[in-house]
């Protein structure tokens, strides 16, 4: 008997120490397994947090883009309305003081250099619909300067001015309902990358 509790004890300590090492052995590996997942989490979100403030930056940069173009365009748009405002008749548009054409010209140049400035910030697609509401403010500049021109000394003169303010007015009509549906594609555009 003793022989056999003898034996039973050594595989009991045997046993206790071999669950001891076991146990000490499974902590050691998971704790290093822990801290390599741990690291790896750590790259991981550093990555994704460097990628979010990269599209956060960009998000601002399209934005106050859009912003400045906008702007350009209400400007543009305030000397059209001032030139050619809705419910005069044309003898009160001929003879209104108005702002200088010059004034308008040097609005367009700037829609014209925000919009080259833009282009490796926005889609080619928003940068064409800019650039035809460019062609749209050109037209009005010399449709307006055409009206500008035009003598009023005679019936004639008279009539073919009261024809070159209603072209000028209509191109300003065009400008302005441009103005509107570029301003929704930019809408659509900016919700479209949120």
């Amino acid at each position: 008997m003793e022989v056999v509790t003898e034996i039973l004890e050594s595989n009991l300590v045997s046993a206790i120490i071999a669950l001891i090492g076991v146990i000490i052995s499974l902590k050691w590996s998971t704790g290093e397994t822990t801290k390599r997942m741990e690291q790896a989490l750590k790259v991981y979100e550093s990555e994704l947090n460097r990628k979010v403030y990269v599209s956060s930056k960009r998000a601002d940069m399209e934005f106050e883009v859009f912003q400045s173009l906008s702007k350009n365009c209400g400007e543009i748009l305030q000397l059209m309305q001032r030139l050619y405002p809705d419910k005069l008749s044309t003898f009160q548009i001929n003879y209104a003081e108005k702002p200088d054409l010059n004034e308008l010209a040097l609005k367009i140049r700037d829609l014209e250099i925000g919009i080259n400035n833009s282009r490796a910030f926005i889609s080619s697609e928003i940068i064409s619909l800019y650039s035809e509401l460019l062609k749209n403010a050109e037209t009005f500049f010399v449709d307006a300067d055409k009206h500008n021109l035009c003598w009023d000394d005679s019936k004639e003169d008279h009539i073919k001015k009261t024809e070159l303010r209603d072209v000028a007015y209509q191109s300003r009509k065009s400008f302005e309902q441009n103005w509107i549906n570029v301003s929704e594609q930019v809408k659509k555009y900016l919700r479209g990358a949120e």
